[in-house]
C-alpha cells in the first residue's frame, strides 16, 4: 500500500510514512494552475511547474538539501510560502494549499495612489460618522466601492453606516459583501451572524 506525508501551509510538520522506495512531491492548490518555485539561500524562485503538480524530489531538494523552501502563487491571490522536509523512507509527500484573494489588483505607482485615496475616504468618513453627518459619510463610502469594487473596507463602512441608522437588513447586505471578498475576518463573521438574527427577529415580529 502506498504511504502519504501531508505538509499543509505555513506549519512545518515531519509526519513520515513507512515504506515504498519511490519518493515524490505532490503539490496541489485550490484554485489550480498556480505557479510553483522553489527558492533558494538568497531568495532566487526557480519554477518548477504549475499545479496540480507531481515532482520527484531532486526537483525540489536541490543540492541534497534537506529542507525546501516552496513559494505557490497565482494572479490575483496572495502568494503561499512553505517549507518541507524530505522524507528519509520512501514516501509521497502531499501539499494542499487554500490560496486567498488579494483585496485589490494594484501595482506599484497605482497601489500607492490608491492607498492615498482609501486612507482619506476612511479619514473623511470617521471625522462625518463622528458628528453624525451620516448620509454625507455614506455618499463619500458609496462613491468609494464604486472606484474600488474589491476592497472590502468600503462595505464594512457602507455597512456600519446602515446599521446605525438602524436599517439592518440593509446594513447585513453590506458585511455579507464585505466577508464575500476577505472570508478569513473572523470579527466580520460575527458581525454578520449577529445581524442575521436580529433580522430575522424583526421579521418574526412583524409576522405576528
Amino acid at each position: 500500500m502506498f504511504c502519504q506525508k501531508i505538509i499543509f501551509p505555513i506549519f512545518l510538520l515531519s509526519f513520515i510514512s513507512a515504506c515504498s522506495s519511490t519518493s515524490t512531491v505532490k503539490i496541489q492548490s485550490t484554485p489550480e494552475d498556480a505557479v510553483v518555485s522553489v527558492m533558494d539561500n538568497n531568495g532566487v524562485a526557480t519554477v518548477i511547474g504549475k499545479t496540480p503538480l507531481t515532482s520527484a524530489e531532486s526537483e525540489v531538494y536541490r543540492s541534497s538539501n534537506r529542507y525546501s523552501q516552496i513559494q505557490i502563487k497565482k494572479d490575483n491571490y496572495k502568494p503561499q510560502e512553505i517549507v518541507l522536509v524530505k522524507s528519509t523512507m520512501g514516501s509521497e509527500t502531499i501539499v494542499n494549499v487554500q490560496l486567498t484573494k488579494e483585496e485589490a489588483n494594484l501595482n506599484g505607482i497605482e497601489q500607492s495612489q490608491a492607498q492615498e485615496k482609501i486612507a482619506s475616504a476612511v479619514a473623511r468618513a470617521n471625522g462625518l460618522i463622528q458628528s453624525k453627518q451620516y448620509a454625507e459619510a455614506e455618499a463619500i463610502m458609496a462613491n468609494f466601492v464604486e472606484q474600488y469594487p474589491n476592497i472590502s473596507v468600503g462595505y464594512d463602512y457602507l455597512g456600519n453606516l446602515n446599521y446605525l441608522q438602524k436599517r439592518f437588513p440593509k446594513a447585513l447586505r453590506f458585511y455579507k459583501k464585505a466577508l464575500s471578498l476577505n472570508p478569513q475576518n473572523a470579527e466580520r463573521r460575527n458581525i454578520v451572524d449577529k445581524l442575521e438574527s436580529l433580522v430575522k427577529s424583526e421579521n418574526s415580529g412583524e409576522a405576528l
